[in-house]
């Protein structure tokens, strides 16, 4: 009889281990998956000039100040910012990130979005093409449109799924099949 009670406690204890090296595994997983988009947002940052991460318009920089520097490449460049984030509230929204990274990437759409909430002057460089893209594009970027409605305070993981979304993806997933 102890003997099988010793191999009950045993496997409890397996299994429990198991559990515990399943859960530090994923913990991993989605770590380096933050990580990566991380990573995208530095790099994509990197390529727009300095002048205008501190609020400078492309319009106001002088010619030392633009020199070597185009100014589609700078928009093509917050264009493809805009993407991430949008990407970034998604994959909030379906629980592929963690409370902490969806915070401090929540507060950098934020701080770069909307304008003098976090005290520092706006960077018009990114109201100008995140305006531009909600006039000539709209709904390209729900989910970040979404989260702008929501006064960049909302937790995309407590929103509920509405219809409209799922059909706007539709639509969006057709037009891109269409052009391969």
């Amino acid at each position: 009889m102890s003997f099988s009670i010793s191999m009950d406690i045993a496997t409890a204890v397996g299994v429990l281990v198991v559990i515990y090296q399943i859960y530090k595994l994923n913990k991993t997983s989605r770590t380096t998956f933050e990580d990566s988009l991380n990573k995208e947002y530095r790099d994509l940052v990197s390529g727009i000039p300095v002048d205008v991460l501190m609020g400078a318009s492309f319009r106001d920089m002088t010619e030392e100040q633009r020199r070597g520097v185009r100014e589609c490449e700078v928009r093509e460049r917050i264009y493809n910012y805009l993407d991430l984030c949008n990407e970034q509230v998604h994959l909030r929204k379906t629980g592929r990130v963690g409370k902490d990274c969806w915070e401090n990437w929540r507060a950098g759409i934020e701080d770069n979005l909307s304008p003098c909430r976090s005290g520092r002057p706006p960077r018009p460089a990114f109201t100008e093409v995140w305006l531009e893209v909600k006039e000539k594009a709209p709904n390209t970027f729900s989910c970040l449109e979404r989260l702008e409605k929501e006064g960049f305070r909302g937790d995309p993981k407590r929103w509920k799924w509405r219809i409209r979304d799922w059909i706007a993806r539709l639509r969006r997933d057709a037009k891109a099949a269409e052009c391969w």
